[in-house]
C-alpha cells in the first residue's frame, strides 16, 4: 500500500490528474443510482467500493463506472487537452440524448493500447498524455517482416482488433454485410498509461510481477458498422466515427466509417478489490431473435477445427450456472436465481461455419433489478436516450473456486461468444487458447480447454509432440497479494469468466492486464479486415493469419 500511495502521488503531479486525491476519497457504498448521478457532470471515476459488497452494491457501482466512462470531454483531433476527463458541463443524459456527440467520450479518449504500450524498435515515442492520438503499431508483410506504422490524424475510436483473443471472429449474418466482423478496441486511463510508460519500468515476468496502482482502469469495447445494422434501430446505439484497417494486396489501409457501440467492459483496480472489479455491459439488441424467440445473430467462426479438454478427455463436460435470465431486456419481472447445468460442446471436430451464439441463464436477479431501475430513471429524463438501451451483464471482484457463485461465468455475448472457448470459461488454456497446428497433419488446429472439472487429470494435447514443457501443474488461475517486482504467488483459485481469463495475464506477471504484453516496444500488430473483393477462401486465409499473429497477447 505504501508503494501505491507514493506512485499515485507521483502520477497525480506528473499528469495533473485526480489520482492521488481520489485515492483518499471514502469508498462508494453501492447505493442506488439517483437522478443526481445522471444529471451531474461527473468528472472522475469512483475510487473504490466498500469491502464485502453484495451483488446489488456491485451492480450500482458498475453503473457509476459506466456513467463516468460516458461523459463528454473537451478533447479533439487537433488537441488532446482534456482527454480522459469529463468537460464538467455536459452530463450523462446529455451524452446520450443523440446517437453521437461532437467530442469523444471519456472512455473513447482514454489512451489506446498502442499509445500506452507502443511499438518501437529504438526510441520510445513521447508520452501521449493530453496529446492528440498517435497510434504506434505494425503489420507483417508477405515475408513476415515487421513494417512499423505511426498513424496520426485519426479517430479516437481506433478499432485494431478483429477477433476474440485469436479464437473466433464474430459476425451478424442477417445484416447488410454478413462477412464483416465485429471489431474491438482496448484503452487505459492515465494511471495505467503513466505506470506503463515509466522509464524505470522493466518487463513483467512470473518472477518479477507488475503491481498496478489503485485507480487503474481498462476499457474494452465492441463495435459494428452502423450501415450494416438491420433488425434494429441504429439510433438506439451510441455512435462514433472510427478508424479501422482494410487489407489491400497485403497492405493495411486506414479506413473511416461510423460505428455503433454494442458492448463495453470496464475493469478497475482498487484498494478494497486489488484483483480488479470486472464489469461488462451489452446493448439490448446485441442479440437478434426471430419471431419464435430463436437467436439468429450474432454467430462466430472458430479459428481451430479440433476441440480438446484435459486428459482423460471423457465427456460430457458441463458448467453449472447461477442466474435467472438469459435475455438482457428492459423491464424483465423479478425472478429467483437458480442453478442450471449446461453441457459444453463435445471434444473432437468443430464446425468451421457460422455457429450462432447461445445465452445461458447467467444474469442474476440483483443485476436485472438494478438495470430496470437505472433504465427507467434514464427514460424518465429522456425517453429516447441511447443509454437506456445498455444493460449491465454482471460484476466480478472477489475470486472464488465455487462455480455456483453469482457471476462466476461472467461473459459478454459479443466479446466472449463461444462456449468451446471463453463464454463458460474456467481453468486454463494451453498456449493461451491459440490454436496449435498438428505436426503430423497440417489440417489439424487444436484448441485445448483445461477446465479442471475432471479431478486430478493432466492437461495435454491429443498429439503429445505439441505439449508444452513442463505441463501445467494446476488449473488454478488467480493469485492473491501480488507485489511489485516479486514472484507471482501460487494461484489459489480456479476462477471462471472474465477474472479467470485475465488471471492468465496475472500468472505471467502482468497483474490481470493482457495489454502489458506490449511493454518495452513490443506493441501489438494491427488487425485488418480482408477486402470485400476477395473470395471466401482468401478471406478465411487472411483471418487465419491475423488470428495466429495475435497469439492471445501472451
Amino acid at each position: 500500500m505504501k508503494y501505491r500511495k507514493t506512485f499515485g502521488f507521483f502520477i497525480g503531479l506528473l499528469l495533473g490528474s485526480t489520482v492521488f486525491q481520489s485515492s483518499l476519497a471514502a469508498p462508494d457504498n453501492g447505493s442506488d443510482i439517483t437522478e443526481a448521478d445522471l444529471k451531474n457532470p461527473v468528472t472522475s471515476f469512483p475510487s473504490d467500493l466498500v469491502s464485502g459488497a453484495n451483488q446489488t452494491q456491485f451492480a450500482n457501482y458498475a453503473w457509476r463506472l459506466f456513467i463516468a466512462a460516458t461523459q463528454q470531454t473537451t478533447a479533439s483531433l487537433t488537441s488532446g487537452a482534456g482527454r480522459a476527463i469529463g468537460n464538467g458541463k455536459n452530463n450523462f443524459i446529455d451524452a446520450g440524448n443523440s446517437p453521437s456527440v461532437a467530442n469523444p467520450l471519456v472512455f473513447e479518449s482514454f489512451y489506446h493500447r498502442t499509445e500506452a504500450f507502443p511499438y518501437y524498435t529504438s526510441t520510445k515515442p513521447a508520452s501521449p498524455i493530453n496529446q492528440a492520438p498517435v497510434y504506434y503499431t505494425f503489420y507483417e508483410d508477405a515475408s513476415n517482416k515487421k513494417i512499423p506504422i505511426a498513424l496520426k490524424n485519426q479517430n479516437y475510436v481506433y478499432l485494431d482488433e478483429t477477433n476474440e483473443i485469436s479464437q473466433n471472429f464474430l459476425y451478424y449474418q442477417h445484416s447488410n454485410a454478413p462477412d464483416f466482423p465485429v471489431l474491438f478496441m482496448a484503452k487505459v486511463n492515465q494511471a495505467e498509461a503513466g505506470y506503463a510508460l515509466d522509464p524505470a519500468r522493466s518487463m513483467p515476468s512470473p518472477n518479477k510481477s507488475w503491481d498496478f496502482p489503485d485507480d487503474v482502469v481498462e476499457v474494452k469495447t465492441a463495435w459494428r458498422r452502423v450501415k450494416d445494422i438491420t433488425n434494429s434501430d441504429p439510433n438506439k446505439y451510441h455512435q462514433a466515427q472510427a478508424t479501422y484497417y482494410v487489407d489491400k494486396d497485403g497492405v493495411p489501409i486506414p479506413t473511416t466509417d461510423t460505428f455503433a457501440l454494442i458492448a463495453i467492459h470496464i475493469i478497475q483496480k482498487t484498494a478494497n478489490y486489488p484483483e480488479f472489479i470486472f464489469t461488462t455491459f451489452e446493448h439490448v439488441d446485441a442479440v437478434t431473435r426471430d419471431s419464435n424467440g430463436t437467436i439468429i445473430d450474432p454467430a462466430y467462426k472458430t479459428e481451430y477445427n479440433i476441440l480438446s479438454y484435459q486428459s482423460p478427455d471423457q465427456g460430457p463436460h458441463t458448467a453449472t450456472v447461477n442466474g435467472a435470465y438469459s435475455i438482457n431486456r428492459q423491464g424483465q419481472p423479478s425472478q429467483k436465481n437458480k442453478l442450471t447445468t449446461y453441457t459444453l460442446p463435445n471434444a473432437g471436430a468443430i464446425s468451421q461455419g457460422f455457429t450462432t451464439v447461445v445465452q445461458p441463464n447467467e444474469i442474476i436477479s440483483e443485476v436485472n433489478d438494478v438495470n430496470n431501475q437505472v433504465n427507467s430513471l434514464v427514460q424518465s429524463l429522456d425517453k429516447n436516450n441511447v443509454w437506456a438501451n445498455y444493460r449491465l451483464k454482471g460484476v466480478q471482484a472477489v475470486p472464488t473456486s465455487d462455480s455456483t457463485a453469482s457471476n462466476f461465468y461472467l461473459a459478454n455475448i459479443v466479446v466472449e461468444s463461444s462456449q468451446p472457448g471463453i463464454q463458460l470459461f474456467s481453468g486454463i488454456l494451453l498456449n493461451g487458447g491459440v490454436a496449435v497446428q498438428g505436426k503430423t497433419d497440417s489440417s489439424k488446429l487444436y484448441f485445448v480447454n483445461c477446465r479442471g472439472d475432471k479431478g486430478s487429470s493432466t492437461c495435454v494435447y491429443p498429439e503429445s509432440s505439441l505439449n508444452p514443457s513442463p505441463l501445467p501443474s494446476t488449473y488454478n488461475n488467480v493469485s492473491l497479494d501480488i507485489q511489485e517486482g516479486k514472484p507471482v504467488p501460487a494461484p489459489q483459485y480456479n476462477m471462471g469468466g472474465c477474472q479467470a481469463c485475465h488471471g492468465a495475464a496475472q500468472q505471467v506477471g502482468r497483474d490481470f492486464s493482457f495489454l502489458a504484453n506490449g511493454v518495452g516496444g513490443k506493441g501489438k500488430e494491427l488487425d485488418s479486415v480482408p477486402a470485400s473483393s476477395l473470395s471466401a477462401e482468401q478471406k478465411a486465409a487472411h483471418n487465419r493469419k491475423i488470428a495466429q499473429s495475435s497469439n492471445f497477447d501472451l
